[in-house]
């Protein structure tokens, strides 16, 4: 086909023409990267957003689509708070087969914030088939169990709307003394015109008041209603506002300290960015007058805030501050996540302790923030970690080494929710939450408060009540321990309990009565009484010494071994019984029992006896009758009318007597006779004497030492029977009165006097 010169030349101004545009096609499109990612760089995502997504949509369209412009749509989207945008363009970007594990993790949040909570599960397992190696990852998937639960966790808590009618978004509720709360807004653009926030394209935060019982604040006298509703609204004006963002605000608990989050006037350069970070400011409170002083924990290179202040002094606030967990490393680079952190303020000098990372069971590489520690010393915080439902989640910690508990449904969402603050007292109070449009609203909420009590009872084992003594009662979930005294009922006032919480009540006892303990879990709202019952200690024993007709021996006598090596021998009184207290180093271990005429007996004394109801433990000895052969009849022992002499059959008895005193060597005898009532008194006394020492003679004889042997006559003073002078009696009953006697008798020659024992 042949050409015209005229039309070689039209061509060749076409391929010109879309030469030249192609060009400034591809540097408009290199601008508008270069554009958008500089707003990206300065946190401006809701500037960036439209450019990302135009320039996305372009290059899905082209042969080889740009990967990395995807991914800054999602981050862009996300940051900026439009989670649907987020979710859609996470999944064109994991659907092409060119993702990173990072962005499986952005689709799966924004998954969460949307309420597809359904799908998570899916698209993690189609995560780990491309990264199954990926921490987070993994723990996504060895978490997914908790995160279901979560997702099922329904609380008791009553959740309402708290104030309507805000054009901007508000959140951080905290009651403010003088009536009302205070919170943060961004309604109103109080730092300059027009200046807004970059990353949401909204205003910067302030601190407003509200109070709903009133419709108007009250303003002083020369702040004209007309121009101050204009101006100021609800503007807390008694904190002078920085030119960034102010909030949230807290106070300790004697509404004499007041923390407010701010922004860093001076900005730390991060690559090309500057980046203002966050700080804690704290004032000391007089009145209305309010007295910056230092927090000696801000830097430009982090970011600190959301403080929170315990009765003790004890300050909770986040900061990403290094030995933060660690969030990723890149290369030299760390990025530490936000955790709790606390410390301790001295009021009286001004001095702050270091500060002390809450560690793992609060802190996760997710970022943890907005704590508030509750009258009752529970910890409440927000997190994007512990698997939670969606978003922020707010969870409760006892501080006591276990892991948070997730509050549970409806007070957390698949949004943002956070900002708590509690009075446990009431059960009344106030979190944030956007789930409502992801705009960011104040809730009021309500929880049964969980009201338990327990009182104690103390008693003895035999029901009498035991007053003024001391109960512990030890919380073993913070380990708070109580001392509470018996009331004259036995009682102790009652105790509030938490719910779920386990206690371990006890008397440790006293040197009369035993302790005893409980243990108790509040899982009921009831006021509930434990009964302690305490039994005798074994501190006074009772031995009795009967024979083998079961009646008792008097006289016995008693080697008591004891617990330090000692032998303290004794004889038992007339009713056959012998008491001592049973405790210390000299607590008896043994007791042997001898009388003449009786086989030896033993016993062996426990050292403890436990669920003993009596005061005294008692415990009994027989002793058996020993064998004809080896029986001492001295009633044998006879003599002759007005003689003192022995008769053959009375030294055989004797000879008796010497076997058994030769086997018990450490035995101490006392030997005694007696006359009739013939003959004079005087004349009685001297022949009993007589007698007695007749046979005593005898026995020292037969080599037993005389110091272990007594002679005693004592006459006609103990007659058996009434023959008495002046009364006529029988040869049989006189007889009856000339006797010769054994008793054993103590080495310390006293008698035994159980009424030594001592209180």
């Amino acid at each position: 086909m042949q050409y015209r010169a005229q039309d070689i030349f039209k061509m060749k101004q076409l391929i010109t023409l879309t030469t030249c545009l192609l060009i400034l096609s591809f540097q408009a499109q290199d601008y508008k990267i270069k554009y958008a990612s500089d707003l990206s760089k300065q946190f401006r995502y809701s500037e960036a957003l439209p450019v990302w997504e135009e320039l996305s949509t372009k290059t899905l369209k082209s042969s080889s689509p740009d990967w990395s412009i995807l991914r800054s749509t999602v981050e862009a989207a996300y940051m900026s708070e439009n989670y649907r945008s987020a979710m859609n363009w996470s999944s064109k970007l994991t659907a092409k087969g060119q993702s990173l594990a990072s962005d499986w993790i952005y689709f799966m949040n924004a998954l969460a914030y949307m309420g597809q909570t359904k799908r998570i599960e899916g698209v993690l397992d189609s995560a780990l088939t491309k990264f199954g190696q990926d921490e987070n990852l993994l723990a996504r998937k060895n978490g997914i169990n908790q995160f279901n639960q979560h997702l099922s966790n329904q609380s008791d808590y009553t959740v309402r709307l708290f104030k309507k009618g805000s054009k901007g978004e508000e959140f951080g509720a905290f009651p403010y003394e003088k009536g009302g709360i205070l919170f943060v807004t961004n309604e109103y653009n109080n730092k300059a015109i027009n200046k807004q926030y970059p990353r949401t394209g909204q205003y910067y935060t302030d601190i407003a008041w509200y109070d709903s019982t009133k419709n108007v604040k009250e303003f002083k006298f020369y702040q004209q209603p007309f121009w101050a509703n204009f101006f100021y609204k609800n503007r807390w004006r008694e904190f002078e506002s920085t030119k960034a963002h102010d909030g949230p605000v807290s106070f300790n608990p004697t509404r004499d300290l007041m923390f407010i989050t701010s922004n860093f006037e001076e900005k730390d350069i991060e690559g090309r960015m500057k980046y203002a970070r966050l700080k804690q400011r704290v004032f000391k409170v007089d009145g209305s007058a309010y007295t910056e002083f230092d927090f000696p924990f801000n830097s430009i290179q982090y970011s600190t805030g959301h403080a929170t202040m315990d009765a003790k002094g004890t300050v909770y606030f986040v900061s990403n501050r290094p030995g933060s967990m660690i969030k990723s490393i890149v290369g030299k680079d760390t990025t530490y996540s936000s955790d709790i952190w606390k410390t301790t303020f001295d009021a009286e000098n001004d001095e702050w302790t270091e500060p002390v990372n809450l560690g793992p069971t609060v802190n996760t590489s997710e970022d943890e923030m907005f704590p508030f520690i509750s009258n009752w010393g529970i910890l409440y915080f927000s997190s994007y970690g512990w698997n939670g439902i969606g978003g922020l989640d707010i969870f409760m910690s006892e501080l006591d080494g276990n892991n948070p508990e997730h509050i549970g449904t409806p007070l957390n969402s698949n949004a943002d929710d956070f900002a708590y603050y509690v009075d446990e007292e009431t059960g009344n109070g106030y979190f944030s939450t956007n789930r409502e449009q992801f705009k960011d609203r104040i809730y009021a909420f309500n929880k049964p408060v969980f009201k338990a009590d327990l009182m104690v009872e103390l008693k003895d084992c035999k029901g009498k009540v035991l007053k003024n003594q001391w109960i512990k009662i030890e919380d073993l979930k913070n380990l708070e321990l109580v001392e509470l005294k018996t009331d004259n009922n036995g009682k102790t006032e009652a105790i509030e309990l938490r719910k779920n919480h386990e206690y371990k009540i006890w008397f440790a006892g006293d040197k009369n009565m035993t302790a005893d303990s409980a243990s108790f879990k509040a899982t009921m709202p009831i006021s509930e009484v434990v009964s302690l019952s305490s039994y005798f200690k074994q501190y006074t024993s009772s031995v009795k010494v009967l024979d083998q007709n079961k009646n008792p021996l008097s006289d016995v006598r008693l080697n008591i071994y004891k617990h330090n090596g000692t032998v303290q021998k004794l004889n038992t009184s007339m009713n056959g019984t012998y008491s001592w207290k049973n405790e210390g180093a000299e607590r008896v271990d043994s007791i042997v029992a001898n009388l003449i005429n009786h086989e030896d007996a033993s016993i062996t004394i426990p050292a403890t006896i436990s669920g003993n109801c009596v005061d005294t433990v008692n415990y009994m000895v027989t002793l058996l009758d020993k064998q004809d052969s080896e029986y001492i009849r001295l009633d044998l022992v006879l003599y002759n009318f007005d003689k003192y002499f022995l008769r053959p059959e009375g030294k055989v008895e004797l000879d008796k007597l010497v076997k058994y005193m030769k086997s018990h060597p450490d035995l101490k005898v006392e030997l005694s006779s007696h006359t009739d009532s013939r003959g004079s008194d005087k004349y009685n006394l001297k022949l009993s004497k007589q007698r007695a020492q007749s046979c005593v003679d005898y026995i020292v004889a037969q080599g037993i030492s005389k110091k272990l042997i007594t002679a005693k006559g004592y006459g006609e003073t103990k007659l058996l029977n009434k023959c008495k002078n002046g009364v006529w009696c029988s040869v049989d009953d006189h007889q009856m009165n000339r006797r010769t006697e054994l008793k054993l008798i103590t080495p310390e020659e006293v008698e035994l006097d159980n009424n030594k024992l001592g209180n």
